[in-house]
């Protein structure tokens, strides 16, 4: 999808295009009309937030490390179920910094890690 069309969709809410499932064994991110991807919450080796830049608009994401290759899976914002899923991660790792959200939320437009 084109740059300038995915804003659009954003913008008028249209953009859901990926949706969040969590339950007491772990999660999974189910991308519209594709696989879904599952990860439990005992194979997470890192947690961590970071910002995209999407050039007139900033999505937060949550990213979770799940082996020594570095592969990780990520969250956004924009994902169906973020909300629920973002209050689930805080209360599984209560070692996160309660003001992550405020933290790579500022300065806009850069990634923020």
């Amino acid at each position: 999808m084109k740059l300038l069309a995915k804003i659009r969709d954003r913008m008028s809410g249209k953009a859901l295009e990926r949706e969040v499932r969590f339950d007491s064994d772990g999660f999974s991110v189910v991308p519209h009309e594709k696989p879904s991807t599952r990860v439990l919450w005992s194979e997470i080796h890192e947690v961590f937030a970071f910002k995209q830049d999407l050039f007139a608009v900033d999505q937060i994401c949550l990213g979770f490390r799940i082996d020594d290759t570095g592969h990780y899976v990520w969250i956004g914002e924009d994902d169906g179920g973020f909300k629920d899923f973002r209050a689930e991660v805080e209360r599984r790792f209560p070692e996160i910094d309660a003001g992550w959200f405020g933290k790579v939320v500022q300065p806009p437009f850069r990634e923020n890690r």
